[in-house]
Order: C-alpha cells, then sequence, then structure tokens
C-alpha cells in the first residue's frame, strides 16, 4: 500500500517569533516549527514527506519546545525535578513529552534532586536559620521522596551544626541576660520553635552558649 505523500510549497519565519517558521504543505494544511527542527530534519521547500515524516517532525517539535522551556527555567537558578515538572505542565506541554526530557535532563545532571536540596537546604539556613521540622516541611514543597528529604537534612545538619544555627539566632542577648530574663528565655525559645528546631536542640544550644 503506498502512502501519499505531501510536498513543503513554503517555510516563511515569523515576524515576532525569529526562531519559529511556518510550513505550509501541499494539502492545504500549515504548521509552525521551529529553526532548529528545520535544520536537523534538513527541511526545505519542495522536500516531499509522507504522514509518518510529519509524525516525526512534531515529536521532535514538541521535544524542542518542552526542553527549550526547560532549559530557559533552570538558567535562572537550580531547580528539582519535581518543581521543573510542575512548571512546564503550567505552560500546557504533555506530561508524557515532559518525562522524556526530564530523562535526558537527569542523565546529563542538569536536574539533580540531592544537589538542589542540599543548595536550597544551605541558603534557607543561612538566610532564615531554619531547623529540621520546618526545612523537611520546605523540602517537601520540590521533593516527593520522604528518604531523601530525611537524607539531605541529617547531611546538612551534621554539616552546619544545628547548635551553631540556634546561638545565632540568640547571641545578640548576652549569655547573663538568657539566663536572667524568664520572658525573654521564653520568648527565644518559642521564636526558635517557629523556625522548626527541636526542643532538645533548643535546650542544649542555650546550655552551650550559657557556659561560653
Amino acid at each position: 500500500m503506498l502512502t501519499r505523500k505531501s510536498r513543503i510549497l513554503s517555510i516563511i519565519p515569523k515576524r515576532n517569533k525569529k526562531n519559529i517558521h511556518t510550513v505550509t504543505i501541499s494539502n492545504g494544511s500549515s504548521f509552525e516549527v521551529s529553526k532548529e527542527i528545520i535544520q536537523s530534519k534538513s527541511l526545505f521547500e519542495g522536500l516531499e514527506l509522507d504522514e509518518s515524516d510529519f509524525e516525526k517532525i512534531f515529536v521532535s517539535e514538541n521535544y524542542f519546545r518542552v526542553k527549550e522551556a526547560g532549559m530557559r527555567l533552570l538558567s535562572y537558578r537550580m531547580r528539582s525535578k519535581k518543581e521543573l515538572n510542575q512548571k512546564l505542565i503550567k505552560k500546557g506541554f504533555s506530561i508524557e513529552v515532559i518525562n522524556d526530557v526530564m530523562i535526558e535532563f537527569e542523565k546529563k545532571e542538569w536536574v539533580d534532586d540531592k544537589k538542589f536540596g542540599l543548595a536550597f537546604s544551605r541558603d534557607q539556613i543561612n538566610r532564615n536559620k531554619i531547623g529540621p521540622i520546618a526545612l523537611k516541611y520546605k523540602l517537601k514543597e520540590y521533593l516527593d521522596s520522604l528518604e531523601l528529604i530525611d537524607q539531605i537534612s541529617n547531611n546538612i545538619y551534621s554539616e552546619l551544626d544545628v547548635e551553631n544555627i540556634i546561638i545565632k539566632v540568640i547571641e545578640k542577648y548576652p549569655p547573663h541576660k538568657i539566663e536572667g530574663d524568664y520572658n525573654l528565655r521564653r520568648k527565644l525559645i518559642n521564636k526558635l520553635k517557629r523556625k522548626g528546631h527541636y526542643w532538645q536542640d533548643i535546650d542544649s544550644a542555650m546550655h552551650k552558649y550559657s557556659n561560653t
């Protein structure tokens, strides 16, 4: 059985999108395609293609657009796989194509949840002096694996020392003032709890600070 072919009549760049071209074919239809796909598929006016050829072009174009959008998002800052997926879905891209692109991104280490989690955690702790409870809660917004979240939290607090993080919150008050002023001490404890620190770490850090 012969497959009916169509010929490319014109390939015209769009005025408002230099990288996008409008391809018109002999069956009367037209579609938009990126310059990169035109080059990779060696498309030119007069070229005859069958339906399967056009389908491959559409598949490649969809993949390219998702990949380009993903790379654009990554150019601003590091992102987790979950966050990147959510951003691309909101842009209206196919979940199946997004998953294929994520496989490439992970192979090339453009997306690495562990590296993201460690960098994100350091930033949050350095800026906000948060504790393990708050950190795990924040990481759940970006990571699906509870095992990975626990691993990142354990690594980061062994690296940065949770007691020293707590001391940075209270060190603007001299030790004797914290020890002698019950209301101030209670206020600081509540503040540290809101920042997601465990009571045993708070108590231990305060004793350590009092003995400096």
